[in-house]
């Protein structure tokens, strides 16, 4: 599930993993550990078969984000016009709290979605929000920038306020 940190668990061969799932209809969901430098990712690869853009977490460890993409997945899935400015509620692995999609410009964190298809994919971060509702563009957002990057510029219709 996630790439080359001994805190890991699962498959070694994650582009191997992900082609399976991806052949399966399903898709992979590939975990970064944050450090003293960078926050950590997570990341879906295998939506863009299915017509989807695909998910970006930031800000948490992989352990966490797994299950959150999962769940978010399975429901983008179903939704025809899911992309930037989408909202996702009332996630069990969130306790609650919405995400919103953002379009996501660098997406040169998502290696094993790259080596799978190359620079033809979109993708879209799951922005969470503080304690209040806030999002991190919002006047009075209480946490720190690097505890959730931004990998995209949030639009209108992203909730933007």
């Amino acid at each position: 599930m996630c790439e080359f940190d001994p805190r890991c668990s699962g498959s070694d061969d994650l582009i191997g993993n992900a082609l399976s799932l991806i052949a399966r209809g399903s898709w992979a969901v590939t975990g970064v550990y944050g450090d003293e430098t960078s926050a950590p990712i997570a990341y879906t690869s295998g939506l863009t078969e299915l017509g989807r853009p695909e998910l970006v977490v930031t800000g948490v460890e992989p352990e966490y984000a797994g299950p959150v993409l999962n769940e978010a997945a399975a429901r983008a899935v179903l939704t025809p016009d899911f992309g930037p400015g989408s909202r996702i509620e009332h996630l069990r692995s969130t306790n609650g709290y919405p995400l919103t999609a953002i379009g996501v410009i660098d997406t040169s964190a998502l290696r094993i979605t790259k080596l799978v298809f190359g620079q033809s994919f979109v993708a879209v971060q799951l922005v969470w929000p503080d304690r209040d509702g806030r999002l991190p563009w919002d006047r009075g957002y209480d946490l720190a920038p690097d505890e959730q990057p931004l990998l995209g510029v949030p639009t209108p219709a992203a909730g933007a306020r």
